[in-house]
């Protein structure tokens, strides 16, 4: 048995007599937290509807932004390219894209709520001053920037029957960093916390560990960081109509990565899809004709903890609960 990690007790998968137990076999002694002691962060998914229409989306981003600043929501995570889009042509309509993203950030540091977006998007980097990237882009409550966090697993031409490929963004390289995400307000003091509290994301397939990534699983490198509380996980999966046997294999495979990542991380997943074709045009009626390609809400190593239907715009809840330093090694 190994030191138990502070992810099993953060996380709720320990309890505090076995967490005392695994201490008390290498010789630390433990003294509990209490509830009192305890940080309790609110986030959230908005499982909306995307598509070609960027307009469509940016409103459907702000409904949710309203949603979250009328429930107290600390963290707020949208979809995969939810506000480009995930179907090709995008790309042609960058001065767009970047206009909605501008009213978005406006919008965004009004409301008060850190926002998770995901979106393509095309980033100035140091080898190019035009990188399309596949991205959740992570917002402070007061509107900054803190960071984004690329997309590993990227589908190819090889991956993707169509051409052009599915998708035209570049992959993070593998020896990239990896985005960590502050849970904290600015107000907030980290010294008041055993290790800071952060949080990490995964878009897509960085979750289901595409085959041909040429690299270990993000899950995995992320776990052995050993420094997140929390996956932020935006995906926009093929959707599909009732009785499709192929829906029923892929619903399969995406839980039981959801479960597995979830027991052997020892860390809780905050997970949100797109409710949508990719081809949605800003059609309601179409909002909920289609079922999710996975399901949306909060797992941790205990299963599900909350319930959201596979159709239609859902906005969902979830208490992280993260205890403030109180035990004495």
């Amino acid at each position: 048995m190994k030191v138990p990690n502070e992810n099993d007790y953060w996380s709720g998968n320990l309890t505090d007599k076995e967490f005392e137990l695994g201490l008390q076999k290498y010789g630390y002694e433990y003294t509990p937290t209490r509830s009192e002691d305890s940080v309790v962060f609110k986030v959230a998914g908005a499982q909306i509807p995307c598509g070609i229409n960027i307009d469509s989306n940016k409103k459907e981003i702000f409904k949710a932004l309203d949603w979250a600043k009328e429930n107290e929501v600390d963290h707020l995570l949208t979809p995969e390219a939810s506000l480009s889009g995930y179907k090709a042509g995008w790309e042609e309509n960058l001065d767009h894209l970047k206009e909605a993203l501008r009213e978005v950030e406006e919008y965004q540091s009004k409301c008060g709520v850190a926002l998770h977006l995901g979106t393509n998007f095309s980033e100035n980097e140091y080898f190019g001053d035009s990188v399309f990237r596949n991205e959740i882009r992570h917002y402070r409550k007061n509107g900054v920037l803190e960071g984004c966090t690329y997309k590993t697993m990227v589908l190819d031409q090889a991956a993707s029957a169509p051409d052009p490929a599915l998708e035209s963004v570049l992959r993070r390289d593998k020896d990239d960093p990896i985005t960590k995400v502050k849970l904290l307000d600015d107000g907030q003091n980290p010294n008041d916390f055993w290790i800071e509290p952060l949080a990490g994301g995964l878009i897509c397939n960085d979750m289901w560990g595409y085959q041909h990534g040429g690299q270990i699983p993000v899950t995995t490198i992320m776990s052995d960081m050993n420094c997140f509380q929390l996956f932020f996980h935006a995906t926009n999966g093929r959707k599909c109509v009732d009785g499709e046997y192929s829906w029923e294999v892929f619903d399969k495979w995406h839980d039981a990565f959801f479960h597995m990542t979830a027991w052997n991380t020892r860390i809780p997943i905050l997970t949100v899809d797109s409710c949508t074709d990719w081809a949605w045009d800003g059609d309601e009626d179409a909002v909920d004709e289609l079922l999710t390609s996975s399901q949306s809400g909060v797992i941790t190593r205990d299963g599900w903890q909350t319930e959201v239907p596979r159709r239609g715009r859902q906005y969902f809840t979830w208490d992280l609960k993260i205890p403030k330093t109180a035990r004495n090694l």
